[in-house]
C-alpha cells in the first residue's frame, strides 16, 4: 500500500470521525476541501483519509503539504481511476473505529458547522442510516438537497455520513460495490434504504435523510474552459453507463440479495444487456449511451493487482 500516515497519539482511542476524501486530479480544489474540513471538526479526534484514485496531478503534494501542517490524515495512492474501488478499500481496509464515517468528494468544500448539523440530525433520527449534506451551489443539486429535506431517500455522493453499525454490516457480510459503478452513492443508498435486505426489507427513505445546516458548494464547470468541457461530456458518458449500471444492480439484487454483486460491473451490465432492451433515454442523450453501450462491450478483463492501494512516503 502506498501510505502516508501523520496522525499523533489520538489513534489510542476511538475517534469521533474517520473522513474519507477521494481524489481524482483534483489539485486546483483539494487544498480547499482539506482546510474546509479541518474547519469544521474543531477539536473533534479525527483522522482524514485521503484517497487518490488514478491522480496524474500535483494532488498527492498538497496532501503532503497538508500533513505536514499538523493534521491527523493518512494518504492512499491508487492506480487506476474508480471511485467505487476507493471506497470498498475505505470501509473494508483502510478506516478506523470511529463514532461516524464521513465521505467527501475532494473538489467539494463544507461549511464550518457541517459536521455538528450532521451530529445532531443523525441523534434526532435514530432510523437513519446515513444523512446527506445539503449542496448550496449546482441547479440540479441544490433541487435533490430540497427533496432529499423534505423527503429523505438520497444519499449525495460528494458529502455525506454513515453510522458505523451500518458500515461494519456491509463488511461484516463482505458486500463491496462492483467495480467500475458510477452511481457508488446510489447503490449505498439502497443498502441503507432496504437495511441491506433488498429481497425481504422493504424500501424505507427514511433511513438516509438530509441535514440542512451541513453545507458544501460545488465548483460550478464552465464551457469556456477546455477541462471543464472534458469533463462535461465524460461525466454525460458515465451517467448513461451509470442508468443502465442501476437497472443490472435491479436485477441481481432483487434476485440474490447484495452479496450478489458482482466484483466487476461489466459482467452484470453484459448480463443485463442480453436479456433487456436499453432504458430509454431523450433524443440528447442518445449518442452518450451509445458511448456507454461501446465501453461496455469493449470491457476487457480488468487486471485486479492495479486497484491495490500503494504506501506513500512522506518527502
Amino acid at each position: 500500500m502506498e501510505r502516508l500516515v501523520h496522525m499523533g497519539p489520538m489513534m489510542q482511542d476511538l475517534l469521533d470521525w474517520n473522513v474519507a476524501v477521494y481524489c481524482l486530479n483534483e489539485a486546483d480544489r483539494l487544498q480547499a476541501c482539506l482546510q474546509s474540513i479541518s474547519r469544521a471538526m474543531g477539536n473533534r479526534r479525527h483522522v482524514i483519509t485521503i484517497i487518490f484514485n488514478g491522480t496524474t496531478d500535483g494532488g498527492p503534494d498538497i496532501a503532503r503539504a497538508f500533513a505536514r501542517s499538523g493534521a491527523p490524515v493518512e494518504i492512499y495512492r491508487i492506480g487506476t481511476p474508480d471511485k467505487a474501488n476507493a471506497i470498498n478499500r475505505f470501509l473494508h481496509e483502510l478506516r478506523h473505529p470511529a463514532r461516524l464515517y464521513g465521505q467527501i468528494d475532494g473538489y467539494v468544500q463544507i461549511g464550518n458547522d457541517a459536521f455538528s448539523a450532521l451530529e445532531s440530525r443523525l441523534a434526532e433520527a435514530p432510523h437513519a442510516h446515513a444523512m446527506s449534506g445539503s449542496a448550496t451551489t449546482g441547479r440540479s443539486m441544490i433541487r435533490f438537497t430540497t427533496e432529499t429535506l423534505a423527503e429523505g431517500g438520497r444519499l449525495h455522493g460528494q458529502f455525506h455520513a454513515l453510522r458505523p453499525e451500518f458500515v461494519q454490516a456491509i463488511v461484516a457480510r463482505g458486500i463491496r460495490l462492483p467495480i467500475g459503478v458510477y452511481f457508488g452513492d446510489g447503490l449505498l443508498n439502497s443498502m441503507a434504504a432496504h437495511s441491506l435486505d433488498a429481497m425481504g426489507t422493504p424500501w424505507d427513505k427514511s433511513r438516509t435523510q438530509g441535514a440542512a445546516g451541513a453545507t458544501y458548494e460545488l465548483p460550478l464547470l464552465s464551457p469556456f474552459r477546455a477541462n471543464d468541457l472534458r469533463r462535461f461530456f465524460r461525466r454525460k458518458v458515465r451517467q448513461q453507463r451509470g442508468r443502465i449500471q442501476s437497472e443490472a444492480i435491479k436485477d441481481v439484487i432483487y434476485r440474490g440479495g447484495y452479496e450478489a454483486l458482482p466484483e466487476d460491473s461489466h459482467v452484470m451490465e453484459l448480463d443485463y444487456l442480453s436479456r433487456h432492451a436499453l432504458p430509454s433515454v431523450g433524443l440528447l442523450d442518445r449518442p452518450f449511451q451509445r458511448l456507454a453501450v461501446r465501453q461496455i462491450h469493449a470491457q476487457a478483463a480488468r487486471e485486479h493487482t492495479s486497484f491495490e492501494p500503494r504506501r506513500m512516503t512522506l518527502e
